[in-house]
């Protein structure tokens, strides 16, 4: 069985569609049985006509900026022999923490806990069960305070950038070490005491550009990327296949989880 796992679109307040490669993957028709929305479709009448022409068995919980009152927070479904739970994870404390998801997929009694809210597409086990992320179908932006290894990631990067930095400028500095060097030898030449007429006395000046030289590009990294997941469903084995649309390409990767007998 094919499970489409996609929400927090966020449509229009953070996002204007679904990327155009992602509606023609996701295209109607008999391949995907049943879709499970992580909710956050928000103000958007025609994206939620659109998963509902996926597939007709489409099943969805409220998310956190959803007005339908009348959405579930928690579903659970059985394929075989799996058992499937679904939340948008705003009610997660701390949010995404993966002891906190164990904990929410053992009071549901599921094997795959698929959540959302965080609009990072994530998949990992943790305790013999399974937890998927499907990510921001949009890429919607994230009100939310980056996780402690997204910090974590972000600090060795940003170190990583500064040591290129440091050497760049240590580089610089000796280049500028010996030119000095060399100029004061020049002078001494000429006069021993005092600069020659017209020239000014050998004094370093720091350079505008090095004070605004602050390095930023690592930040990029805690962009949300548009993603999606489909789940094939065989037995006790469930086969994760990622999707994600960086720069307009679709990128697949491939996870499969075996539920221990």
């Amino acid at each position: 069985m094919l499970l489409l796992a996609i929400g927090d679109f966020h449509i229009p307040d953070r996002a204007s569609s679904i990327p155009a490669k992602f509606t023609k993957l996701l295209a109607p028709g008999d391949k995907i049985q049943q879709v499970l929305c992580l909710g956050n479709v928000c103000e958007s009448p025609s994206t939620l006509d659109f998963l509902k022409g996926i597939s007709p068995d489409f099943q969805m919980v409220k998310g956190e900026f959803d007005r339908d009152l009348s959405l579930p927070t928690s579903l659970v479904f059985n394929y075989d022999k799996l058992k499937i739970g679904l939340i948008n994870g705003f009610n997660v404390i701390p949010n995404a923490d993966p002891l906190s998801l164990l904990t929410q997929a053992r009071l549901m009694n599921v094997d795959v806990l698929v959540s959302g809210g965080t609009h990072k597409i994530e998949a990992y086990t943790l305790d013999g069960k399974f937890f998927i992320n499907p990510g921001s179908a949009t890429g919607a932006f994230s009100t939310k305070a980056p996780s402690k290894a997204d910090l974590e990631a972000l600090n060795v990067d940003k170190n990583e950038t500064n040591e290129e930095a440091d050497g760049s400028k240590e580089d610089n500095d000796n280049k500028e070490e010996e030119h000095q060097k060399k100029a004061n030898e020049d002078t001494s030449e000429k006069s021993p005491s005092q600069p020659l007429a017209g020239e000014t006395s050998n004094q370093v000046t720091p350079d505008e550009d090095d004070l605004d030289n602050i390095n930023t590009d690592y930040l990029e990294q805690l962009d949300p990327i548009p993603s999606f997941c489909l789940l094939d469903i065989q037995g006790n084995v469930c086969t994760l296949y990622l999707y994600t649309c960086i720069d307009g390409d679709v990128k697949v990767d491939k996870v499969s989880y075996r539920k221990e007998d």
